[in-house]
């Protein structure tokens, strides 16, 4: 009789071990079948995808490209200028006083670009070797298409 309960016990540790795999596998394919086809583990950051490079690039070189592409007006900050006070809080650049960007240079290392993205939100640093100088740019993608939402321009923050 105590065989027989002995037995009974490895069997239903077998059935439950098999069971256990069997779901995991099951489980497992699942999961992979509801991944897109061209998913990665690691996915590159929204500002070395080639869409925004290309966007970035033309933005540089194209001042009719950079015009409609900028959400005016543009919220951002104003340096301060000699004995002017900085910008206000609700400062926006104006269409009709617009600068048009050039592509970036780092003029022979004086200067350093650094991107981050959050979110839908890629901001783009420039600043000289010191960090004494800088000037912050943000890019978001808004119906299917990039624009620059943000700029502080460059000066002493």
């Amino acid at each position: 009789m105590n065989t027989f309960w002995f037995m009974a016990g490895k069997l239903s540790l077998w059935w439950f071990v098999a069971f256990f795999i069997l779901c995991s596998g099951i489980f497992y394919f699942l999961k992979r079948e509801n991944l897109p086809a061209n998913s990665t583990t690691a996915s590159i950051p929204a500002y070395e995808s080639d869409e925004f490079l290309q966007f970035y690039n033309q933005f540089g070189a194209d001042s009719l490209f950079q015009l409609e592409h900028i959400v005016f007006p543009l919220e951002g900050t104003a340096a301060a200028r000699d004995s002017m006070p900085p910008s206000p809080p609700d400062f926006r650049w104006q269409k009709e006083h617009w600068t048009i960007h050039k592509a970036y240079n780092d003029m022979d290392g004086t200067f350093t670009r650094q991107f981050m993205s959050v979110g839908n939100i890629i901001s783009e640093i420039i600043a000289d070797k010191s960090n004494q100088f800088s000037m912050e740019r943000r890019f978001a993608k808004m119906d299917g298409q990039w624009y620059l939402i943000y700029y502080r321009e460059m000066g002493i923050y």
